[in-house]
């Protein structure tokens, strides 16, 4: 239990930024027309972040089931190689514990265990489910709060994924011209092939953007990140 605590003061941080998160998504979810409790039960049953996100702006935007489960599918291919790091680095788990923590396993969560020095299962709980639970905290506050704010207000929770996914790429295009050069690429893409595909768009220029990746962007980078 001490580990679990000393876990959850380390993910406290990630809280600063889930909860104001967790308000934005919700605000997406109602106007796109889920229900105060699906809306919460997302975050607690799905919990993929920009995932929820993006998947409440396509039922916005009209579009189909099968769309909306592939793209969160091509998205979220990364939490599986996350996963697999984690359960290779912690010490003294069992199978209920790595499917908690598999689940609970998100961009934030996963970068604060690597930088540990800890490998226990219990620090990095700690960790996932306190910012697992501050997200579900921001959904609910959005739910029962956002009818009491000014509609400029709630309006700018919109960009609220936007904002996530500068914040995860900037870092990374100052440290390397051709992840800059692949975002542009991407992009791009994505616009020229919503003209044709619609929602289907950010799945095929993902793929592609991934495959322009291994050979755009050096090795060496990659592995050093690694590191």
């Amino acid at each position: 239990m001490s580990k679990f605590i000393e876990g959850a003061k380390k993910g406290i941080p990630i809280t600063f930024g889930y909860i104001p998160m967790g308000i934005g998504y919700a605000a997406i979810a109602i106007k796109a027309g889920m229900n105060p409790l699906e809306t919460i039960s997302m975050s607690f049953l799905v919990y993929a972040g920009a995932g929820q996100i993006i998947a409440a702006s396509m039922l916005l935007n009209g579009a189909t089931t099968m769309a909306i489960i592939l793209t969160n599918f091509v998205v979220n291919l990364r939490y599986f190689v996350m996963s697999t790091c984690v359960l290779n680095q912690v010490e003294e788990s069992n199978i209920p514990l790595n499917i908690l923590a598999a689940h609970v396993t998100v961009d934030e969560s996963f970068a604060m265990f690597s930088l540990s020095k800890d490998s226990s299962i219990w620090i990095y709980l700690g960790i996932a489910i306190t910012a697992w639970l501050s997200w579900c905290l921001g959904a609910a506050i959005g739910v029962f709060t956002l009818d009491l704010l000014p509609v400029s207000v709630t309006n700018s929770f919109n960009i609220s994924l936007y904002a996530l996914f500068v914040a995860i790429l900037t870092p990374a295009i100052k440290e390397n011209k051709q992840i800059a050069v692949l975002v542009v690429i991407t992009a791009v893409l994505n616009v020229i092939l919503g003209q044709f595909l619609g929602n289907w768009s950010l799945i095929v220029s993902t793929l592609v953007g991934a495959g322009v990746g291994m050979y755009l962007v050096d090795d060496e980078y990659v592995l050093a990140g690694d590191a």
